[in-house]
């Protein structure tokens, strides 16, 4: 049961996660970019909308997953999962999740994941030139961030037991 609360947790957590970085004015490469990236996930069978911060929010798995384009030339994006809510009484110990969330870093190239006394964040940032180039790697990135976060819970189950 604590498993599916903290479950709803994280949906709410998603909601809030989406709007953690503002963006609003983007150039006219930015808001090209965007749209192309709207254009492939709605090919590929998701429901992008953006968000009130400029975020392209969209589900997969029944998890949120959020992109947001900084800087051109190159852009910057950043690809952010839905994460997990830390404190309270339905929440994760924050410093388990921390040593958790260190535990994925060592393990992994692709993906940062960070702690806050609130939130636990899945992320994975790169260059790119093209949004054909975040195209091509774009089902690569899902995967780590899907495979981080199962990887945090195993690695926060440990180091709840000891």
């Amino acid at each position: 049961m604590k498993k599916m609360k903290k479950l709803v947790l994280t949906l709410l957590c998603s909601c809030l996660l989406v709007g953690v970085f503002a963006q609003k004015n983007l150039t006219s490469a930015q808001k090209s970019f965007q749209n192309s990236i709207i254009t492939f996930l709605r090919e590929e069978g998701y429901s992008p909308s953006i968000d009130n911060n400029g975020w392209i929010a969209f589900k997969s798995e029944g998890k949120m997953f959020g992109i947001i384009i900084e800087k051109e030339s190159p852009f910057f994006i950043i690809f952010r999962r839905s994460g997990f809510l830390v404190g309270g009484s339905d929440g994760f110990e924050y410093v388990f999740s921390l040593l958790a969330c260190n535990k994925v870093n060592e393990d992994s190239r692709a993906v940062k994941m960070f702690c806050t006394k609130e939130s636990v964040y899945l992320q994975v940032e790169q260059y790119t030139r093209s949004a054909e180039d975040f195209k091509y790697v774009f089902y690569q990135n899902l995967n780590v961030l899907t495979d981080a976060a199962k990887r945090f819970i195993e690695a926060y189950d440990e180091f709840e037991k000891k």
